[in-house]
């Protein structure tokens, strides 16, 4: 039980840093290249990508894992 909780339980943090660090990435870049705010939204699309992705990922898993 303790083994499954540790597989998932970093769902959270990795949602939250996929998150700022598209953000981030893509305000650095809009400062660069003077284009505020799209590459932020950019960023932070891809951020929120990578997130949902990771998300599903994991829940196709825990499924697969179920069926055993």
């Amino acid at each position: 039980m303790i083994q499954v909780m540790g597989t998932y339980s970093y769902i959270g943090i990795f949602l939250g840093v996929a998150i700022c660090l598209g953000f981030f990435a893509g305000r650095w870049a809009d400062n660069r290249w003077h284009t505020a705010p799209w590459l932020q939204l950019v960023g932070l699309g891809i951020g929120l990508a990578a997130g949902g992705r990771e998300l599903y990922r994991l829940s196709k898993k825990a499924l697969r894992e179920e069926e055993r």
